[in-house]
């Protein structure tokens, strides 16, 4: 089970709606027990409604604001401003990293969102809890 901070799941949530239509994108900083404890809300620079790539730039800050709290980015989130929150096959053919936490939010119009371990073989729902 995944505790997963209220103020992470709101910052998602509130990234997707802002970046509507386009899908929202970001990366998750997680501490050595692998909880989530930042949510870095960045630039989806395909400005695409069915793609997302971070920009560059920002993951690399990312990952320093990271390192100097001692955490690892350990997961993205993205948005499916339309569509259900689950891994698309564009998804599953994007992302690499089947140790990531992955979360999805959508549709923007009620958002939710659903996390997931991704690999191009496997999909795999996680369980969360808002603390």
């Amino acid at each position: 089970m995944i505790e997963l901070p209220q103020q992470i799941h709101d910052a998602m949530v509130a990234h997707a709606v802002f970046c509507a239509p386009e899908e929202a994108c970001g990366l998750i900083a997680v501490d050595h027990s692998g909880r989530p404890r930042m949510a870095y809300c960045l630039t989806n620079a395909e400005h695409s409604i069915r793609r997302f790539t971070v920009a560059p730039q920002e993951q690399f800050s990312a990952i320093r604001h990271a390192d100097s709290h001692g955490w690892t980015i350990g997961g993205a989130f993205h948005s499916h401003p339309a569509a259900a929150p689950r891994p698309s096959a564009t998804d599953r053919a994007q992302l690499s990293a089947p140790d990531w936490l992955h979360f999805i939010v959508g549709p923007v119009a009620h958002p939710r969102v659903c996390a997931w371990r991704i690999s191009q073989q496997r999909v795999e729902p996680l369980d969360y809890v808002l603390v």
